[in-house]
Protein backbone atom coordinates (compact mmCIF):
# COMPACT_ATOMS: atom_id res chain seq x y z
CA UNK A 1 0.00 0.00 0.00
CA UNK A 2 1.28 3.35 -1.08
CA UNK A 3 2.07 6.08 1.30
CA UNK A 4 -0.61 8.50 -0.17
CA UNK A 5 -2.91 5.43 -0.13
CA UNK A 6 -2.35 5.26 3.56
CA UNK A 7 -2.99 8.20 4.62
CA UNK A 8 -6.25 8.18 2.84
CA UNK A 9 -7.54 5.18 5.09
CA UNK A 10 -5.94 6.34 8.52
CA UNK A 11 -8.08 9.67 7.59
CA UNK A 12 -11.00 8.29 6.95
CA UNK A 13 -11.02 6.05 10.42
CA UNK A 14 -10.16 8.80 12.31
CA UNK A 15 -13.08 10.72 10.29
CA UNK A 16 -15.11 8.24 11.07
CA UNK A 17 -13.93 7.69 14.88
CA UNK A 18 -13.84 11.22 15.95
CA UNK A 19 -18.52 11.40 13.94
CA UNK A 20 -19.07 8.91 16.89
CA UNK A 21 -17.12 10.44 19.73
CA UNK A 22 -18.89 13.53 19.38
CA UNK A 23 -22.15 12.46 18.60
CA UNK A 24 -21.68 10.33 21.66
CA UNK A 25 -20.59 13.45 23.14
CA UNK A 26 -23.56 15.60 22.43
CA UNK A 27 -26.15 12.85 23.13
CA UNK A 28 -24.80 11.75 26.67
CA UNK A 29 -22.24 14.54 27.97
CA UNK A 30 -20.91 11.54 29.98
CA UNK A 31 -17.35 11.49 28.04
CA UNK A 32 -16.22 15.00 27.96
CA UNK A 33 -14.89 16.95 24.28
CA UNK A 34 -12.17 16.04 22.63
CA UNK A 35 -10.08 19.23 22.53
CA UNK A 36 -7.05 17.41 20.93
CA UNK A 37 -8.29 15.68 17.89
CA UNK A 38 -5.22 13.54 17.94
CA UNK A 39 -6.73 12.21 21.31
CA UNK A 40 -8.67 8.93 21.89
CA UNK A 41 -10.76 8.69 24.83
CA UNK A 42 -10.81 6.19 26.85
CA UNK A 43 -14.28 3.41 26.59
CA UNK A 44 -15.91 3.95 30.16
CA UNK A 45 -18.50 1.32 30.87
CA UNK A 46 -21.66 3.06 32.24
CA UNK A 47 -23.94 1.90 35.40
CA UNK A 48 -26.52 -0.46 34.72
CA UNK A 49 -28.54 -0.97 37.68
CA UNK A 50 -28.81 0.92 41.07
CA UNK A 51 -30.72 0.67 44.09
CA UNK A 52 -32.34 3.59 46.43
CA UNK A 53 -33.42 4.69 49.58
CA UNK A 54 -35.93 7.50 50.57
CA UNK A 55 -37.40 9.14 53.05
CA UNK A 56 -40.70 11.89 52.74
CA UNK A 57 -42.12 14.63 53.95
CA UNK A 58 -46.29 14.57 53.11
CA UNK A 59 -48.60 17.49 52.67
CA UNK A 60 -52.06 16.30 52.14
CA UNK A 61 -54.44 18.56 50.16
CA UNK A 62 -58.12 18.65 51.96
CA UNK A 63 -60.27 15.58 51.23
CA UNK A 64 -63.75 14.90 50.57
CA UNK A 65 -65.04 12.34 52.73
CA UNK A 66 -68.29 10.97 51.61
CA UNK A 67 -70.77 8.75 54.33
CA UNK A 68 -73.68 6.20 52.90
CA UNK A 69 -72.62 7.95 49.33
CA UNK A 70 -74.32 10.36 49.92
CA UNK A 71 -73.54 12.59 52.77
CA UNK A 72 -70.70 14.86 52.53
CA UNK A 73 -68.30 15.41 55.69
CA UNK A 74 -67.21 18.86 56.37
CA UNK A 75 -63.85 20.46 57.98
CA UNK A 76 -62.20 17.50 57.14
CA UNK A 77 -58.66 16.68 56.77
CA UNK A 78 -55.49 14.86 56.82
CA UNK A 79 -52.54 15.27 59.18
CA UNK A 80 -49.24 16.12 57.37
CA UNK A 81 -46.96 12.60 57.56
CA UNK A 82 -43.98 10.93 56.73
CA UNK A 83 -42.51 8.11 54.95
CA UNK A 84 -40.05 5.82 53.80
CA UNK A 85 -38.79 3.23 51.44
CA UNK A 86 -36.57 1.74 48.84
CA UNK A 87 -36.38 -0.20 45.28
CA UNK A 88 -33.85 -0.88 42.35
CA UNK A 89 -33.53 0.74 39.33
CA UNK A 90 -32.08 0.33 36.07
CA UNK A 91 -30.26 2.56 33.39
CA UNK A 92 -31.59 2.15 29.52
CA UNK A 93 -29.72 5.32 28.87
CA UNK A 94 -27.76 8.29 29.58
CA UNK A 95 -31.23 10.10 30.10
CA UNK A 96 -33.68 7.29 30.66
CA UNK A 97 -33.95 5.23 33.72
CA UNK A 98 -37.00 3.25 35.60
CA UNK A 99 -37.19 1.76 39.20
CA UNK A 100 -39.37 0.07 41.19
CA UNK A 101 -40.24 1.20 44.92
CA UNK A 102 -42.04 -0.12 48.01
CA UNK A 103 -42.86 2.66 50.84
CA UNK A 104 -44.20 2.65 53.95
CA UNK A 105 -46.62 5.46 54.84
CA UNK A 106 -46.95 6.51 58.31
CA UNK A 107 -50.46 7.07 59.83
CA UNK A 108 -51.77 10.16 59.40
CA UNK A 109 -54.54 11.89 61.49
CA UNK A 110 -58.25 11.70 59.73
CA UNK A 111 -61.37 14.05 60.36
CA UNK A 112 -64.29 14.96 59.13
CA UNK A 113 -67.95 16.59 60.80
CA UNK A 114 -71.16 15.21 60.07
CA UNK A 115 -73.83 17.47 60.67
CA UNK A 116 -76.99 16.97 58.70
CA UNK A 117 -79.90 16.58 59.94
CA UNK A 118 -81.17 14.11 59.25
CA UNK A 119 -77.76 12.41 60.16
CA UNK A 120 -78.57 9.06 62.28
CA UNK A 121 -75.45 9.62 64.31
CA UNK A 122 -73.50 13.57 64.06
CA UNK A 123 -70.34 14.16 65.19
CA UNK A 124 -67.06 14.28 64.27
CA UNK A 125 -65.45 11.05 63.06
CA UNK A 126 -61.43 10.74 63.61
CA UNK A 127 -59.79 7.61 62.49
CA UNK A 128 -56.24 7.10 60.81
CA UNK A 129 -54.68 6.43 57.45
CA UNK A 130 -51.68 4.33 56.20
CA UNK A 131 -50.35 2.99 53.20
CA UNK A 132 -48.66 0.70 51.67
CA UNK A 133 -47.39 2.40 47.83
CA UNK A 134 -45.62 -0.12 45.47
CA UNK A 135 -44.81 2.53 42.42
CA UNK A 136 -43.22 1.96 38.92
CA UNK A 137 -41.77 5.24 38.02
CA UNK A 138 -39.99 6.54 35.06
CA UNK A 139 -37.25 9.33 35.04
CA UNK A 140 -35.86 11.43 32.55
CA UNK A 141 -32.18 12.76 33.80
CA UNK A 142 -31.40 16.58 32.02
CA UNK A 143 -27.62 15.75 32.17
CA UNK A 144 -26.71 12.79 33.70
CA UNK A 145 -22.50 13.36 33.08
CA UNK A 146 -22.97 16.52 35.37
CA UNK A 147 -22.47 16.51 39.35
CA UNK A 148 -25.51 18.19 39.61
CA UNK A 149 -28.34 16.48 37.55
CA UNK A 150 -31.91 17.82 37.25
CA UNK A 151 -34.44 15.01 36.22
CA UNK A 152 -38.10 15.03 36.10
CA UNK A 153 -40.00 11.95 35.97
CA UNK A 154 -44.32 9.91 36.23
CA UNK A 155 -44.82 6.85 38.45
CA UNK A 156 -47.33 4.32 38.01
CA UNK A 157 -48.53 2.07 40.93
CA UNK A 158 -50.70 0.53 43.24
CA UNK A 159 -51.34 1.44 47.02
CA UNK A 160 -52.88 -0.39 49.84
CA UNK A 161 -54.79 1.82 52.71
CA UNK A 162 -55.55 0.83 56.00
CA UNK A 163 -57.68 2.82 57.85
CA UNK A 164 -57.08 2.34 61.83
CA UNK A 165 -59.43 2.14 64.22
CA UNK A 166 -61.56 5.16 65.12
CA UNK A 167 -64.50 7.26 67.19
CA UNK A 168 -67.29 9.42 66.89
CA UNK A 169 -67.18 12.41 68.95
CA UNK A 170 -70.13 14.60 69.62
CA UNK A 171 -69.80 17.31 72.12
CA UNK A 172 -66.20 16.10 73.17
CA UNK A 173 -67.74 12.80 73.78
CA UNK A 174 -67.28 9.24 72.32
CA UNK A 175 -70.65 8.48 70.87
CA UNK A 176 -69.28 5.79 68.18
CA UNK A 177 -66.56 3.89 67.08
CA UNK A 178 -65.86 3.31 63.36
CA UNK A 179 -63.84 -0.36 62.44
CA UNK A 180 -60.40 -0.51 60.45
CA UNK A 181 -60.76 -1.51 56.91
CA UNK A 182 -57.95 -2.13 54.15
CA UNK A 183 -58.67 -1.12 50.77
CA UNK A 184 -56.34 -1.17 47.42
CA UNK A 185 -56.62 1.58 44.96
CA UNK A 186 -55.05 2.97 41.63
CA UNK A 187 -51.70 5.59 42.66
CA UNK A 188 -50.18 8.03 40.32
CA UNK A 189 -47.16 10.74 40.90
CA UNK A 190 -45.79 13.63 38.92
CA UNK A 191 -42.08 14.22 40.12
CA UNK A 192 -38.97 16.63 39.44
CA UNK A 193 -35.70 17.37 41.07
CA UNK A 194 -31.83 16.70 41.08
CA UNK A 195 -29.25 14.38 42.28
CA UNK A 196 -25.76 15.39 43.81
CA UNK A 197 -22.95 12.93 42.68
CA UNK A 198 -21.55 12.81 46.25
CA UNK A 199 -18.86 9.92 45.12
CA UNK A 200 -18.04 7.84 41.96
CA UNK A 201 -21.25 5.56 42.35
CA UNK A 202 -23.27 7.64 45.03
CA UNK A 203 -25.67 10.10 44.81
CA UNK A 204 -27.96 12.49 46.95
CA UNK A 205 -31.31 12.47 45.26
CA UNK A 206 -33.85 15.42 46.22
CA UNK A 207 -36.50 16.96 44.57
CA UNK A 208 -40.85 17.14 45.12
CA UNK A 209 -43.57 15.08 44.29
CA UNK A 210 -47.19 14.83 43.45
CA UNK A 211 -48.90 12.10 44.48
CA UNK A 212 -52.94 10.50 43.51
CA UNK A 213 -53.38 7.86 46.12
CA UNK A 214 -57.02 6.91 44.72
CA UNK A 215 -59.59 6.08 47.56
CA UNK A 216 -59.65 4.63 50.79
CA UNK A 217 -62.51 3.26 53.44
CA UNK A 218 -63.17 2.84 56.94
CA UNK A 219 -64.97 0.02 58.46
CA UNK A 220 -68.63 0.55 59.61
CA UNK A 221 -69.80 2.63 62.33
CA UNK A 222 -71.28 1.31 65.45
CA UNK A 223 -73.05 2.78 68.36
CA UNK A 224 -72.91 0.57 72.14
CA UNK A 225 -76.70 0.82 73.05
CA UNK A 226 -76.22 -0.94 76.06
CA UNK A 227 -77.32 -5.44 75.08
CA UNK A 228 -77.41 -4.18 71.58
CA UNK A 229 -74.72 -3.05 69.20
CA UNK A 230 -76.10 -0.85 66.64
CA UNK A 231 -74.29 -0.17 63.12
CA UNK A 232 -74.82 3.16 61.82
CA UNK A 233 -73.02 3.76 58.50
CA UNK A 234 -71.03 1.20 56.26
CA UNK A 235 -68.67 2.64 54.52
CA UNK A 236 -67.39 6.29 55.56
CA UNK A 237 -64.88 7.17 52.46
CA UNK A 238 -61.64 9.68 51.78
CA UNK A 239 -62.00 10.24 47.98
CA UNK A 240 -59.48 11.75 45.65
CA UNK A 241 -56.32 11.47 48.72
CA UNK A 242 -53.56 13.79 46.90
CA UNK A 243 -50.07 14.67 48.57
CA UNK A 244 -47.23 17.28 47.81
CA UNK A 245 -44.25 15.48 48.98
CA UNK A 246 -40.73 16.94 49.44
CA UNK A 247 -38.20 13.94 49.10
CA UNK A 248 -34.75 13.08 49.89
CA UNK A 249 -32.70 9.68 49.92
CA UNK A 250 -29.26 8.19 48.69
CA UNK A 251 -29.21 6.49 45.06
CA UNK A 252 -26.33 3.69 44.24
CA UNK A 253 -25.53 2.82 41.16
CA UNK A 254 -24.08 -0.90 40.53
CA UNK A 255 -22.12 -2.17 38.23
Amino acid sequence: MSLTRSLIVGAVVAVGFSASAVAADLNTKSYGSMKDTGYMPAIVTQPSWYVRLDGAYAAYDTPVLVEQGIDTLTESSIDNSFAFGGGFGKYFSNNLRADVTYERRFEADVQGNLDHPSATLQGTRKFGLESDLFMASLYYDIDRGNRFNPYIGIGLGVVRHTTTEGTVETCGCTTGEIASREKWSVAAALMAGFSLKLRSRLHLDAGYRFLYLGHAETGEITVDRGLVTESVSDDPTVEDIHAHEVRVGLRYDIR
